[in-house]
């Protein structure tokens, strides 16, 4: 992987974080997903990526990623479906008795991860210490989803 902080064109500045990812943090249109509290539109991307990798090879995982990541969040709406569809059970009924937004307002887009060259996660911030991971295969279509401490 390259030890170097690296420009890719709409993912930003891409710096290594670990032995075999790499880091990224992306603007958010408030249209798509509204502002953090603090007004901030910023999510993390986490790349998986072979250690070593660069020049044209990392290019070509950056753009995968970077396209991706942009098809998700044209359907973010159904991922967020397929997030409370498969959510667990127990999680599901719990946060349906609380008393405010809805299910679907809560989950708050978090960040990416690409973990592979066939999945990615996303990850919704619920308004509770824990976060609620849809994973995505290769055509952007929901696989599994877990509750992450």
């Amino acid at each position: 992987m390259a030890e170097v902080v690296v420009q890719h064109a709409w993912l930003g500045t891409v710096r290594p974080h670990g032995e075999d990812r790499l880091l990224a943090s992306i603007e958010i249109d408030p249209a798509v997903r509204p502002a953090r509290m603090h007004g901030q539109t910023d999510a993390e991307v986490l790349i998986t990526a072979e250690r070593g990798l660069s020049g044209p090879a990392l290019g070509t995982v950056l753009d995968t990623s970077a396209e991706r990541i942009r098809a998700a969040l044209a359907d973010l709406d159904r991922i967020k479906a397929f997030a409370l569809v498969h959510a667990p059970g127990g999680w599901r009924r719990h946060y349906e008795a609380v008393e405010g937004p809805s299910l679907e307002e809560r989950l708050f887009l978090e960040s990416f991860a690409v973990v592979s060259p066939v999945e990615m996660e996303v990850d919704f911030d619920f308004g509770d210490l824990d976060m609620l991971v849809v994973r995505l295969d290769a055509r952007g279509c929901g696989r599994d989803v877990r509750i992450v401490a």
